[in-house]
């Protein structure tokens, strides 16, 4: 074993603690150049120890440092130990924090040089001015922040932030020790509160929002987030809080939800509100033991208002109906906007119809005094549709559409009345339902035909046709238009219908043309008179089938002239003008003034199948007829009667000058294939034998072809 006092020992144990030192060693001349570094130190500065030894160590300190650096280094000399932090830039250009020890090396009481020793302290000053700049953003932050020691019992809090004490009012010195549960109070929800135990107890992430109460007692809604933070370990050791004051979008968002939910003229709920609340009323309704029930109440007559005096008039006379309305129903109800001048009653009743009867009542009588507005005095009526909920309430808009069918019932009735729903009522709207739908399919594959009725003259020869629609149901057979062509004018599709009519009247023109059948009518509905574009469509028929004038004549009823009689009147002159012929249906039935009468572009008139029926026996169906009869030769227009069913009828007619005719007696709708038969048949039967052979047909007919014998609107069944 080396003797520990010689020097060969001393040197060597010198070497061993400048060389294996984990931590930069190094030795500086008094010119401050390096004499000595160990491998720490190179590894520092990424150098080999050839690159530094006998360079200056300014060389390694960054400019803005060199002077301090200086000022230790010379008092190391004077022999004073230095102690300081430089920032040094290795040789690959990155800044290093180090902390310096200097030690003056005195060898016979002379200064020889300085022994240094460094420490890397640039993580742990990046750590601490990250730390800083968390500490000061959390101080700074306009959000509330706490920590809470997640390793005591109630989790209390350890730090709040100057936020949080602006935001609760309450201080740092009253909540350090305590938790947020002070913040807690007899509104807060207790769903929220169950949320953020269950996370705090789960040591997992929890994000709510619920209402606070700050120490004065005011209350802020706070959007609260708190995480777990977790040690090396993964052990959970606190919690941080994130509380932040939304109260205000809160408010917007109540106002918004509000708008949304409620009717900006009138303040009442809308349909919005009225599809998410129903079913919590139902219930709430139930649970009183109460049935729940609701009034549709649709004014009468609104439009006209709007039209003749302006949306903002009818918008006062809205507000007015709402709030008489509210005044005749029970404090606990609910008066709805269901839309335009739609209201629904929700009203909590016993099931017995009395108490809803007088209500009904009540608010038929708000309607009883004019309205008043600009001190222009009007009155209004309105229609109640009223329907109970009992039972299930899985579907509760049920109820509202119930009511809406019951108060198109009192609709019919002519309004100012109101109606109960029931079971047939509502067998029917559903029929109609399924009937539409299976309309729509009847458009989309082809079901509908044309059946055509022979119109006649004195000498029992075809003088034309008209083209009535059959619908050929796949499962039900020929259905009767008087089913299902009111409901097509109801919901508009009376329009492609009748655009099926037209293309399938001028195609087959024609063929009707080889037959001896010189024209062909058909029928039009009102509706087609005010879409605008009828008239276009029968002259781009008309030039791709290049029909002879007086080949097609249309059919209308007289009511197509209620709405707007002097644009028909427009229309129907440019239909004459292409050639196409105008004839009136069902003439004496309608409401056209003889006025009209003088100005319509018609060439014919058809007398009324009722007024035909009872010529032989009425004296004034007789005279009417006769009258008739006179004013069309008057206005050079040709005639037609209607529904002639028998011999004695049609004798009686010619009496009257009558020269046209259409009826049973004669013929009833063929299909196009038993209209060939039939008029190769009158060509070939004997003048004096015609009548025998025709009734012989008729009998045919009758077995062979559906009968229909109601009258729809715009399509008259033969």
């Amino acid at each position: 074993m080396p003797d520990p006092y010689s020097h060969e020992y001393n040197e060597q144990h010198y070497r061993s603690l400048f060389t294996y030192n984990p931590d930069p060693v190094f030795t500086l001349n008094p010119a401050g150049e390096f004499v000595q570094i160990n491998q720490a130190g190179c590894d520092l500065i990424e150098a080999e120890e050839g690159e530094i030894l006998g360079k200056h160590y300014e060389m390694l300190v960054v400019e803005e440092d060199r002077e301090r650096t200086r000022r230790h280094f010379e008092a190391a000399l004077a022999g004073n130990h230095q102690r300081y932090e430089i920032r040094i830039r290795n040789m690959q250009g990155e800044i290093l924090q180090l902390d310096i020890l200097n030690i003056p090396i005195i060898v016979n009481g002379q200064v020889t040089g300085v022994h240094g020793q460094a420490r890397d302290r640039t993580r742990e000053r990046r750590t601490e001015a990250r730390l800083r700049i968390l500490e000061r953003s959390v101080e700074a932050s306009s959000s509330g922040v706490t920590i809470a020691d997640a390793g005591v019992p109630g989790f209390p809090l350890i730090y709040v932030n100057p936020a949080f004490e602006r935001m609760t009012g309450y201080r740092a010195d009253d909540m350090i020790g305590s938790n947020c549960s002070i913040l807690q109070g007899p509104d807060t929800s207790q769903a929220a509160i169950a949320s953020i135990r269950s996370g705090l107890a789960a040591m997992r992430e929890v994000h709510t929002a619920l209402l606070n109460y700050r120490k004065d007692g005011s209350s802020f809604w706070n959007d609260l987030y708190i995480a777990p933070v977790r040690n090396g370990a993964d052990e959970v050791t606190h919690f941080i809080g994130i509380q932040t004051d939304i109260s205000d979008r809160v408010r917007q968002e109540e106002v918004l939800t509000y708008q949304a939910s409620h009717d900006s003229l009138t303040g009442l709920p809308n349909r919005i509100y009225l599809e998410s609340h129903l079913q919590g009323i139902c219930r709430h309704a139930q649970a009183r033991k109460l049935a729940p029930h609701a009034l549709f109440i649709d004014l009468d007559g609104f439009k006209p208002i709007n039209d003749s005096l302006g949306h903002a008039f009818g918008d006062e006379i809205l507000s007015q109906t709402a709030r008489r309305i509210e005044a005749a129903l029970p404090a606990d109800s609910t008066l709805v906007r269901f839309g335009g001048d739609e209201f629904v009653a929700l009203v909590s009743a016993p099931e017995e119809r009395q108490t809803i009867n007088r209500i009904a009542e009540l608010i038929l009588e708000q309607f009883s005094r004019p309205f008043l507005n600009e001190d222009v005095e009007i009155t209004l009526s309105a229609a109640i549709g009223i329907a109970t909920g009992n039972g299930a309430l899985d579907n509760s808009m049920l109820l509202v559409q119930q009511s809406d069918m019951a108060m198109y019932e009192a609709k019919k009735l002519g309004g100012n009345t109101w109606q109960w729903f029931n079971q047939t009522l509502d067998r029917r709207v559903q029929h109609e339902v399924a009937l539409r739908q299976q309309l729509q399919q009847a458009l989309a594959t082809n079901q509908f035909e044309l059946f055509y009725q022979p119109l006649f003259n004195n000498e029992l020869a075809i003088i034309g046709v008209e083209a009535l629609i059959r619908w050929n149901h796949p499962d039900r057979g020929y259905i009767s238009p008087a089913e299902y062509i009111p409901l097509a004018e109801r919901t508009g599709q009376i329009l492609p219908i009748s655009e099926w009519v037209m293309q399938e009247a001028f195609a087959r023109a024609a063929e009707l043309a080889d037959m001896g059948v010189p024209a062909i009518s058909i029928n039009l509905s009102p509706l087609q008179f005010h879409r605008h574009n009828l008239v276009e469509r029968l002259a781009r028929l008309n030039v791709h089938y290049q029909l002879a004038p007086g080949q097609l004549c249309v059919e209308i009823t007289e009511n197509v002239f209620l709405n707007d009689p002097k644009d028909v009147i427009r229309q129907l002159r440019e239909i004459r003008d292409l050639g196409i012929e105008v004839a009136i249906d069902d003439f004496g039935t309608g409401f056209s003034s003889l006025s009209y009468m003088r100005d319509m572009p018609v060439n014919k008139i058809k007398i009324d199948r009722t007024f035909v029926n009872g010529i032989t026996s009425n004296t004034r169906d007789a005279a009417i007829t006769r009258g008739t009869l006179s004013m069309a030769r008057e206005l050079e227009m040709s005639v037609v009667a209607e529904g002639v069913e028998t011999e004695e009828q049609f004798r009686l007619l010619q009496q009257y000058g009558c020269t046209g005719y259409q009826g049973f007696w004669y013929s009833r709708a063929l299909p196009l294939a038993d209209l060939r038969t039939f008029s190769g048949a009158l060509v070939t039967t004997a003048p004096e034998n015609q009548c025998w052979h025709q009734s012989q047909k008729n009998r045919r007919a009758l077995a062979d072809c559906p009968v229909f014998s109601v009258q729809a609107t715009g399509f008259i069944p033969g």
